[in-house]
């Protein structure tokens, strides 16, 4: 298995506009896996993240959900999306949830097509963590072209406890040090220096050297795709999506677990428990299911136990997407608690109890 960039994909922000930004992104897949009608997954980076969110590399032992995948059955094209790591950075303004959706459609017709691989996959599965869910959502509700959805570190609810999270976690990237220099307007945010720890781990599944290493990384989000994109998660929107959905979160996820700025409280304590609240917003035809990393925070991928969310994905998406040929893919060791690739569900994980979708 290996990982490869691909730099500068022309899109455009809407629909009959000319093709002026470019998106760029990595592309992990075995040999066998780059041919013809196989199940790719593209993944969405959540906000103040690029495409490293998903192959973090080695601090302290592997942190790679693309490799993880790819090495397991399904290859990924991890991506940096619209304002973002190597990819374009155009007005804030523009960076809307709508405009990334549209940007992410572009991608997987470029999938389909062959355009970026150098051979056409045959599905498409869409991932996406925290900001980059209400664009995946967005992306699934308005073109309908995936075969399947993984939202991560986002559902139905905002919790109380992020929205009052004192002193406010995001600032104007151009304020700054890492981007002080960039000529970001300043609609561009970051979060503040030292709050990454508090807002997107949880012990005792937190590892200091990464979230070190996280504080260096970080990227940049907008004002604009925030604003539109929390719009997503007290809609019913969602109800349009008619493809299966997984949702996944950590136990212990700050922005979404608890106590709910909707009222009540969201319950991460197990995967049925989330596929249960999470059902009145997606038709029968999502077959929602959810899963629950136990002791993560908001950024499973980067967790201790980062490699039993990959788990669960392979599992959920050989299950109810499929892939072509899952001959010679390995199971995973030792975070799926003995399972089986391919044999149902992870532990972990849960559907709802029969009438509740």
């Amino acid at each position: 298995m290996s990982c490869f960039n691909i730099a500068a994909i022309p899109v455009a922000l809407a629909p009959g506009q000319f093709a002026g930004y470019t998106v760029s992104g990595e592309l992990c897949a075995t040999p066998a896996e780059l041919r013809v009608g196989t199940t790719v997954q593209l993944l969405i980076h959540g906000a103040s993240y690029n495409h490293n969110y998903w192959d973090f590399g080695t601090t302290d032992g592997v942190k790679s959900y693309a490799r993880d995948v790819a090495a397991h059955g399904f290859p990924t094209f991890a991506l940096d999306s619209m304002g973002s790591g190597n990819s374009s950075h155009p007005s804030s303004d523009q960076i809307t949830v709508q405009a990334v959706a549209y940007v992410e459609h572009q991608i997987v017709q470029a999938l389909r097509n062959g355009s970026i691989a150098g051979v056409p996959f045959g599905k498409v599965i869409i991932v996406g963590h925290s900001l980059g869910s209400t664009a995946v959502w967005e992306e699934a509700i308005s073109y309908g072209d995936v075969d399947g959805v993984i939202i991560t570190g986002a559902a139905h609810s905002l919790a109380n406890a992020f929205v009052n999270f004192s002193p406010p976690p995001f600032y104007p990237a151009m304020d700054d040090p890492k981007f002080a220099n960039s000529g970001l307007d300043k609609g561009y945010l970051t979060t503040v220096p030292g709050d990454r720890s508090a807002l997107f781990y949880s012990s005792p599944d937190r590892d200091p050297a990464v979230v070190a290493q996280d504080e260096q990384r970080k990227d940049v989000f907008t004002i604009a795709e925030l604003a539109t994109g929390v719009q997503l998660v007290t809609s019913k929107a969602t109800l349009a999506i008619h493809v299966p959905v997984l949702t996944m979160l950590g136990s212990n996820d700050l922005t979404t677990c608890g106590r709910s700025t909707q009222g009540g409280n969201f319950d991460c304590s197990s995967g049925a428990a989330v596929a249960e609240q999470e059902a009145p917003f997606y038709s029968p035809q999502a077959r929602i299911h959810g899963c629950v990393v136990p002791d993560s925070g908001h950024s499973m991928s980067l967790a201790i136990n980062n490699r039993l969310q990959a788990a669960d994905a392979v599992a959920w998406s050989s299950a109810f997407v499929g892939q072509q040929d899952s001959a010679g893919s390995e199971g995973f060791r030792g975070s799926d608690r003995g399972l089986p690739w391919n044999d149902g569900l992870p532990w972990n994980c849960g559907g709802v109890s029969s009438g509740s979708n």
